[in-house]
């Protein structure tokens, strides 16, 4: 069975309201003081906001699991400097549940920051913290959870085999989750401690194997972020004695200087859009965007307050930032040229850190005004995760058809045998979402006999379309 589009251990649940042309599906998640304290919250398309914790405990940026089910935060609920990882649930929109993954009893209890998922959906996420296994300082970990979103194992990666020392930071997965890239003052120069800029492999077999120091530089060399093709890391440098942005191959050639200026440009994201950064050299902060070559630098959000934080939506056409152009910082978006900008929250108070949902631009949604957001026609045929997952002993699975097509569903078991083939038919472009038009599945194989607990794959074929997915039974 091909590794790829193998998706995740977690369920997917898309809320549509049957017969309306509707969609509420969370746009982005915030941070915002609002109540006093930091807390994360659900941003809507049609200006709608909802509050999702309320834990009055300081708060850092939350991040998406690629399915849109679940969202990764650390906090210090326990007070001081005892921070944990949190999991909010999201696969019920109704009734979203929040787990300390990482707090006694049943986790560690580390003091841990910058939590990251595994960007092919695989239950794994990536974190610096102090108190790692084998730690030497601040270490770049990996947490595994088990089928029902439970800690269950954690690995020190960037000092595997003793390497690291000092401090390992800002780990960023490649986009086919088999390496991190990151920061590491391990390397001295004149005796001072420099940070340059790594890769790890995180591959099961493999985890803090072949790691290799990508730039070497008495400069500090901070803030590495892949390129959409894996070939390439953006990071920040203060070679010229202000932070200039670079790119470099991963075999540590082909270094590239993207700007060149007297003032600070860095926080750069890569996507399909381009190279996104925030830079002073107009006297303020400004949202700018690059070609990878450096060309075409473009001033995105021009405007006498500050303007930062840029964050590319996952196809590269949209990006979130911070702006203080109200006096407070509050969420703004625009289109990948600069056009459509538009303010989403406007408190008294500070939203920040904005994060897109990534199943967000799965459909042709344009946000239009504050009243509702449109449905439109599918752009791509595709594959969503089974609900609910795990299950017993029933399960729907929903997809999209771009095209008329004729489809089939097939499931597999971990050997790869065929055990069960569900004939849909023709069925005309749309949304299969509902468990009134999804894909059913009984739990039962092609002779009538109930599946046993396990992990078993669901393949998709639509004429020339396949795309095959994990799903659990637990019984």
């Amino acid at each position: 069975m091909p590794r790829k589009g193998i998706i995740t251990l977690f369920g997917i649940l898309v809320l549509l309201f049957i017969g309306s042309a509707y969609a509420q599906v969370p746009m982005a998640s915030f941070l915002s003081d609002r109540t006093g304290d930091d807390e994360v919250y659900l941003l809507y398309d049609n200006g709608e906001i909802k509050q999702l914790t309320n834990n009055k405990a300081k708060v850092f940026t939350p991040e998406w699991s690629p399915d849109g089910n679940y969202i990764v935060f650390d906090t210090n609920v326990r007070g001081a400097e005892n921070f944990d990882l949190f999991l909010i649930d999201l696969t019920d929109p109704l009734k979203p549940k929040q787990v300390d993954l990482t707090g006694p009893p049943d986790g560690p209890g580390l003091k841990v920051s910058g939590p990251r998922w595994a960007p092919t959906g695989e239950p794994r996420i990536i974190i610096y913290a102090a108190g790692l296994p084998d730690a030497n300082g601040w270490d770049i970990g990996l947490i595994t959870l088990d089928a029902r979103g439970k800690f269950d194992e954690l690995v020190n990666i960037t000092n595997a085999d003793g390497e690291a020392a000092g401090q390992d930071l800002e780990a960023s997965w490649s986009p086919d989750g088999t390496k991190i890239v990151f920061e590491s003052e391990r390397k001295k120069v004149n005796d001072l401690a420099q940070f340059d800029i790594f890769i790890a492999s995180v591959e099961e077999r493999a985890i803090g194997d072949n790691q290799i120091n990508l730039t070497d530089h008495a400069a500090p060399d901070q803030r590495a972020r892949w390129s959409p093709d894996g070939t390439a890391v953006v990071f920040q440098s203060k070679r010229d004695d202000n932070w200039e942005i670079y790119t470099v191959g991963i075999d540590g050639e082909n270094l590239t200087r993207i700007t060149e200026n007297d003032k600070t440009d860095r926080n750069a994201e890569w996507s399909p859009g381009g190279i996104a950064f925030e830079s002073q050299r107009d006297g303020n902060w400004e949202i700018y965007k690059s070609d990878p070559d450096g060309n075409n630098q473009v001033n995105l959000s021009n405007h006498e307050k500050s303007d930062q934080k840029p964050i590319w939506s996952p196809k590269g056409t949209r990006i979130l930032f911070e702006s203080k152009r109200d006096g407070k910082r509050e969420i703004y978006f625009m289109q990948a040229d600069g056009a459509g900008l538009r303010n989403l929250t406007n408190h008294e108070d500070n939203d920040t850190d904005a994060r897109w949902n990534p199943v967000f631009e799965l459909r042709s949604v344009e946000p239009q005004q504050k009243h509702f957001t449109t449905l439109g026609d599918i752009k791509r045929t595709s594959l969503m995760q089974n609900f609910p997952n795990p299950f017993n002993p029933e399960t729907w699975i929903p997809y999209y058809l771009a095209d008329t097509a004729t489809v089939t569903l097939r499931i597999y078991n971990v050997k790869g045998e065929l055990i069960r083939s569900i004939d849909v038919g023709r069925q005309a472009a749309g949304a299969y979402t509902s468990k009134q038009s999804a894909v059913y599945w009984d739990g039962k194989d092609d002779t009538g006999q109930a599946v046993a607990s396990g992990v078993y794959f669901y393949q998709l074929l639509a004429d020339d379309f396949s795309e095959t997915r994990r799903m659990v039974v637990i019984k």
